[in-house]
């Protein structure tokens, strides 16, 4: 009979999530996951097969916890241009108020698009998947605006608006990575103009 886990496995994906988070999958080592998680190489093998099996639930675990979360505001049906603009002011503000080790991580997915999507096709499926939803939220918001010149908008500029303050979040997001205080002016200059469409 099996002994049963003495840890808990989301427990440890978080751990490890945060570390990922910060240094990148490839600079991350399995002794390093070891620190992070507090399990001994053994176990992580037993409990998540791989270092990438680990990874990907790392991801799964990011959207699930922190990027997710902080669109659904923007996903309610109806939600308008405000909405998205309260997005990127939300983003400025965890930028300024964060401690710098933490803000300068940036965002996990977009920082596993540019370390990998070059030459790996799942995270790069990854990121298009992550771009994608965000778009289609941006979009829905721009489309569902009931300002009267707003409502007179077609569908397409909505979508336009969305790819436009898509690009936009994706630059915050790098821009975080060397200054999480431009990326947060950058965010809040966004919000104003958003707040106009």
């Amino acid at each position: 009979m099996p002994r049963p886990r003495s840890f808990a496995p989301g427990d440890a994906v978080r751990a490890a999530r945060d570390h990922f988070w910060r240094y990148g999958y490839e600079a991350t080592s399995l002794s390093d996951l070891e620190a992070a998680t507090q399990l001994n190489r053994s176990s992580l093998y037993q409990a998540f097969g791989t270092k990438r099996r680990l990874f990907d639930l790392a991801l799964e675990s990011y959207l699930a916890e922190v990027a997710w979360p902080r669109l659904a505001p923007v996903e309610k049906e109806g939600a308008g241009a405000k909405a998205v603009a309260a997005y990127f002011t939300a983003l400025a503000a965890a930028f300024e108020t964060a401690p710098p080790e933490v803000a300068s991580r940036g965002c996990l997915i977009v920082n596993t698009i540019t370390e990998l999507g070059a030459h790996d096709a799942e995270a790069r499926a990854f990121g298009a998947a992550y771009r994608e939803r965000i778009a289609q939220a941006f979009a829905a918001a721009f489309a569902s605006e009931t300002r009267p010149r707003a409502a007179e908008r077609p569908a397409r500029a909505a979508k336009r608006r969305a790819d436009l303050a898509t690009a936009a979040l994706i630059g915050v997001l790098v821009t975080a990575r060397l200054d999480p205080r431009a990326a947060a002016s950058i965010a809040r200059a966004t919000a104003a103009e958003l707040k106009h469409f």
